[in-house]
């Protein structure tokens, strides 16, 4: 018994041995045991590390301190830490069973664990030939901890580097060499300028050379058009067919959605610009310069200059100098701030020069009802930081407007009783900050107010693609823009497609007439066979199924696939371009019938 005892952790450490030469992701493992304990290993792994830091630091203790039994109680953590880096490791076999690593890089991980557990162990044993002298500390003895320290450290290192990327662990080390800094100009391609910036953020995680999910890698151009097991990752200028962006807009809680959940989301802006890159043919070269910039995405180019604030005692102190004309009131914006508000609704030209010193902290400014004309405009140009301007009531026009162009911080102007017209507009498009512009009694025309509502809402007119219509009113009614002017105007609401009410139609009726069978019409729409009369039929059947309650799962969820196949039909019967690869992903058999078919 006492030599099973002696024995024991050589027998474990052989059976870890034989399981890490199996390949598991090639064996039918149906229990769901082995990748629940899989999923263990990055949370038991910290366990081994702590209970061998804390060998080391009694190790130290000893040093400085002889204690008798001190020895006993670090014979025991080496025990305790060999039986967690045991299971750790045997843990982190299953979870590679899984898939989705490179090989070499996790055969190394795996067994540069099964090589600590093995140190580990030796460790155990060398530290019982003390029990004779406690005061003294083996050669051997000391070298293993050394050597297990180390191999514990590069074992971490490429566990960190499978999970978050190569380099990880090392990427701010202070004592590296500086990385030369790419430079961005007008020339640099805006695949490396703005979308491998994206992909680094949210996607190469899960998909670089070392952990190379569903075989797919984003880490280089040539990897992104290979595609990985499930097919291309994108499809060049159709970003509806990519399922990239496919992914991305499932429902968070949805098994293929990407980047998973927990993870970090890009926003709506990241994901529009993704998906214009694609439409725009998904190019490694392309400069800005020879791809449409619509205005959905001219916010991710733009190049927004910016004044440097002035310290509160420094603005205070030219305050101090300065002559303020009686007509103007400057105060900072609260306590301890370094912004400035100016009210001068009786200021002129001259008057204004005065506060040039102080433009970099300008953030509101009250022209309202005073005697500027385009001249002050010069210098309101150059007040970058500005947010809020009132110049209504005043002699400015068109022609002074233009000199506003870099006001990209500007979220309110109020141009009532002015002289402007349509051609100021073309001005107020480029400030994509802007939320409530005032234009009642101009000389603005309803046409021109009706193009700048449009300029100023691109997103929400393209989320009808993304979104459940009667979810989009709702939206944009809870929108921060205004622009109030003489005309009634109101945003249109788009046409609501309602669904035919007929008693006779089932979810079920549709699936048999449309999908089933190799021949059904849903094969021929995805070959791109269909007849459009066949087509039209279909998509009746799809818009009367929309409202109708699935079996099982969520509504919402139902909608959305339903709405996706909507779409996708329309574009088929339609004739537009690569219609049938997006009806292709649409009708996902096997998702919908997970979330919706009953059993």
């Amino acid at each position: 018994m006492k030599l099973l005892s002696k024995l024991s952790g050589v027998l474990v450490l052989l059976l870890l041995v034989v399981l890490s030469l199996i390949d598991g992701a090639g064996l039918d493992i149906t229990s769901k045991w082995v990748p629940f304990l899989g999923r263990m290993h990055p949370v038991l792994l910290h366990l081994p590390i702590g209970i061998f830091a804390a060998v080391v630091l009694l190790e130290c203790y000893l040093f400085l301190r002889p204690v008798s039994r001190v020895p006993e109680k670090i014979h025991f953590l080496l025990s305790a830490a060999f039986f967690t880096t045991v299971f750790s490791a045997l843990f982190g076999i299953f979870l590679s069973w899984e898939g989705g690593y490179e090989g070499n890089a996790v055969g190394f991980h795996k067994w540069a664990g099964v090589v600590t557990a093995g140190l580990i162990l030796a460790l155990d044993w060398l530290s019982k030939s003390r029990e004779s002298n406690p005061g003294k500390l083996p050669t051997a003895y000391l070298a293993g901890l050394v050597v297990t320290v180390v191999a514990m450290t590069v074992t971490g290192h490429q566990g960190g580097s499978l999970t978050h990327g190569s380099g990880f662990l090392t990427q701010y080390n202070p004592f590296a060499a500086e990385k030369e800094v790419v430079e961005i100009t007008e020339d640099t391609p805006v695949f490396v300028s703005h979308i491998q910036p994206v992909l680094k953020d949210y996607c190469t995680q899960c998909h670089n050379p070392e952990k190379v999910k569903g075989e797919l890698r984003l880490d280089t151009f040539e990897m992104i058009m290979a595609g990985g097991v499930n097919g291309d990752a994108l499809v060049p200028g159709d970003s509806e067919a990519s399922s990239m962006i496919h992914r991305i807009h499932l429902p968070v809680e949805d098994e293929e959605h990407m980047p998973p959940q927990g993870k970090p989301q890009p926003t709506e802006e990241v994901v529009q610009l993704l998906s214009w890159w694609i439409d725009q043919g998904a190019s490694e070269t392309a400069k800005l310069e020879e791809l449409n910039v619509t205005s959905e995405i001219a916010q991710h180019f733009m190049e927004i200059e910016t004044l440097d604030f002035n310290t509160r005692e420094g603005v205070q102190a030219e305050m101090d100098a300065m002559e303020v004309p009686a007509t103007t009131a400057v105060h900072f914006l609260a306590l301890d701030d370094h912004r400035l508000g100016v009210r001068a609704n009786k200021t002129n030209d001259d008057d204004l020069q005065n506060l040039r010193p102080l433009a970099a902290n300008i953030v509101e400014l009250n022209l309202g009802g005073s005697s500027i004309t385009d001249a002050s405009l010069d210098l309101i140009g150059e007040m970058l930081n500005l947010t809020h301007l009132h110049l209504n009531n005043t002699a400015v026009t068109d022609a002074g407007l233009e000199k506003l162009v870099n006001l990209y911080q500007l979220q309110y102007i109020n141009l009532y009783g002015t002289e402007v017209s349509d051609d100021s507009l073309t001005v107020l498009r480029r400030l994509k900050s802007l939320k409530k512009i005032f234009l009642w009694e101009t000389n603005v025309t309803k046409e021109a107010v009706e193009g700048l509502h449009g300029s100023l809402f691109p997103a929400v007119e393209s989320d009808r693609l993304r979104m459940q219509i009667q979810q989009l009113e709702k939206d944009r009614d809870n929108l921060e823009v205004d622009i109030v002017s003489a005309f009634d105007f109101g945003i249109q609401p788009l046409k609501v497609i309602e669904p035919e009410a007929s008693a006779a139609i089932s979810i079920s009726d549709v699936m048999v007439d449309f999908h089933k069978g190799k021949e059904a019409l849903a094969v021929q729409a995805r070959e791109g066979k269909a007849k459009k009369e066949d087509l039209e039929k279909m998509l009746e059947a799809y818009q009367g199924i929309l409202g109708l309650t699935p079996p099982k799962g969520e509504a919402d969820n139902w909608k959305i696939k339903i709405n996706a196949l909507i779409d996708s039909t329309q574009d088929l019967v339609d004739g537009k371009e690569s219609a049938a690869a997006a009806y292709k992903t649409a009708v996902n058999c096997k998702a919908c019938h997970t979330d919706h078919r009953s059993d």
